[in-house]
């Protein structure tokens, strides 16, 4: 998809693999940004998440491109039972599901908000969104 350079992509930890999703599940505080690089909302969606990269630069942002890599796609939903969409967004707490959002719901400063209440509750467990 046009616009997405490469030092914005490669800010974000690619999925590739099984592994890859054990990776962002053993995080503290991740998220996982489920992109098809041929669909116009998954265009507007990335732009989210760079804006939200820009404001959590702590915070890990695993992308899986479902296009070339379904089976990983599902593999995700499957571990964390959140129903697969694309573009998708899905806020991990130790690998805990913490709010997960897609399509247009996917504004990096309601991400930024989830982000930021998660930090400051620390060890409390809250709700998934």
């Amino acid at each position: 998809m046009g616009g997405q350079d490469c030092t914005t992509f490669s800010s974000m930890h690619k999925i590739a693999t099984q592994a890859d999703v054990a990776s962002a599940l053993s995080e503290p505080l991740a998220v996982v940004y489920k992109h098809s690089p041929i669909c116009p909302t998954s265009g507007i969606a990335y732009q989210e998440m760079r804006s939200l990269r820009q404001l959590h630069r702590d915070v890990p942002v695993y992308l899986v491109d479902v296009v070339h890599s379904r089976p990983l796609s599902r593999y995700i939903a499957e571990r964390v039972g959140i129903v697969h969409a694309s573009p998708q967004a899905i806020i991990l707490r130790a690998g805990v599901p913490a709010w997960h959002g897609s399509h247009f719901d996917l504004r990096a400063e309601v991400m930024a908000r989830r982000l930021e209440s998660l930090k400051a509750a620390g060890g409390e467990q809250e709700d998934p969104a």
